[in-house]
């Protein structure tokens, strides 16, 4: 007498997977939270208030203003004479000594790359400029 055993079909060992939507959720709160986002800072500026809305329209005298133009390529002119931005900084200090009242118009172009306005304001603001009026043309 033959006892044949029959074989089982094998199982093939499995991973549970039940538990695995609550371990990824857990991973996403916990990079979530220990995760730092970097704030950028913009411009440190204090802009008065619109004339519309209640500023004042100033008049101010030709002696006291210089106008500082940056062009399309990243030129920098103060009052038509075309000057580095290295240079931008004693020529300021320069106008200030003279005048202390001056206002310095900081024009520039649409199309110029942003960091060469800041540049040059950075230039300004180091060579002690306080009052500086921003536009663009």
């Amino acid at each position: 007498m033959n006892i044949i055993k029959e074989k089982k079909p094998r199982q093939r060992p499995r991973i549970p997977t039940a538990s695995m939507a609550d371990v990824a959720f857990l991973l996403l709160i916990f990079f979530l939270v220990t995760t730092k986002f970097d704030i950028k800072q913009g411009l440190g500026l204090i802009l008065p208030p619109h004339a519309e809305t209640g500023g004042k329209k100033v008049k101010i005298k030709k002696e006291n203003l210089t106008k500082i133009k940056v062009n399309i390529r990243g030129e920098i002119a103060v009052d038509e004479r075309r000057v580095s931005a290295g240079e931008l900084k004693t020529v300021v200090q320069d106008k200030i000594r003279e005048n202390p009242k001056m206002v310095f118009v900081l024009e520039a172009d649409r199309r110029c790359k942003y960091y060469m306005m800041v540049k040059a304001l950075d230039q300004l603001l180091a060579a002690g400029a306080q009052t500086i009026s921003l536009s663009t043309r």
